[in-house]
């Protein structure tokens, strides 16, 4: 019982906490479960891409994925609706007021204020997995300046970059991109 209330209070912070669409509270969910021992560092790069092949929201599919590692079913559905509930009590309370502050610059000021936050948040996520996926250590160290081109994992990369090529040069689907990276990875990796 002890683990799953730690896993309600730790996901209903992220939750309440956290602004933005999913991969913008994956580095505060990374934060959690590093700090926790929940997941290596490793094993949450590789859980954000099952996360991302599987149908739902990403943050659902995240915290899912680690509640059951950490407490099988139950510790599934105790994250899942530990990561949803303030969502749902916020939301409740903003909608009773929301037609008394429609025209307020205060309350345009503060979504104002909360997309850039969220832009950072989503970066964040990009470089702790990237950091995981494409390079053998951080993004930003000074071992790039001694290994050189040692320094990226080169299947990794080549498989990033036809899918970049492929998503911005055609109208492929991200589903089939997705699809199609993984048979890549499960072949030549």
């Amino acid at each position: 019982m002890g683990v799953l209330w730690l896993l309600f209070t730790l996901f209903f912070g992220v939750g309440f906490f956290g602004f933005g669409n999913g991969f913008a509270m994956l580095p505060l969910i990374f934060q959690i479960v590093r700090d926790h021992g929940f997941l290596t560092a490793d094993e949450f790069s590789r859980m954000v891409v099952i996360s991302q092949a599987l149908p739902g929201p990403v943050t659902i599919n995240a915290v899912s994925y680690n509640g059951f590692m950490v407490a099988g079913i139950p510790g599934a559905a105790i994250s899942i609706f530990a990561i949803v509930l303030p969502s749902l009590i916020l939301i409740t309370i903003v909608l009773k007021f929301l037609d008394r502050f429609r025209g307020s610059g205060s309350l345009n000021a503060v979504f104002a204020g909360i997309r850039p936050v969220s832009i950072g948040l989503i970066g964040t996520a990009a470089i702790m997995i990237s950091e995981n996926t494409l390079f053998h250590g951080k993004l930003l160290s000074d071992e790039w300046a001694s290994k050189g081109l040692a320094y990226l994992e080169p299947v990794p990369c080549v498989i990033f970059a036809v899918v970049v090529v492929l998503l911005l040069k055609t109208k492929i689907s991200p589903f089939i991109l997705i699809l199609l990276g993984a048979a890549a990875g499960a072949f030549l990796i």
